[in-house]
């Protein structure tokens, strides 16, 4: 095999494992606020809340997740909150 090959498979191996890592802090903050989301505890939610924004964004900033999907699953949690809370602007 060439050489540059066996060398692309090390480092696309060392991407994958790096991504892997930062791709499970975003889904266990997710998974830690939803279930503070369930216990309807708000100190909890906007603590934990703030930790899966982080993790968000800087997933997007290292170009794991693209832009949008980064604004998708902040806006989508964002709005399973206020369902929970009962925070939803009324229409005048």
């Amino acid at each position: 095999m060439n050489r540059s090959v066996l060398k692309r498979e090390r480092q696309n191996k060392v991407r994958r494992d790096r991504n892997r890592v930062i791709k499970s802090k975003v889904h266990t903050a997710k998974i830690r606020l939803v279930e503070a989301i369930e216990t309807k505890n708000r100190e909890d939610v906007e603590m934990r809340l703030r930790t899966f924004m982080s993790e968000v964004d800087k997933a997007v900033k290292r170009n794991i997740f693209h832009r949008n999907k980064g604004a998708r699953l902040k806006s989508r949690i964002v709005k399973k909150i206020k369902d929970v809370f009962n925070e939803h602007k009324q229409a005048s």
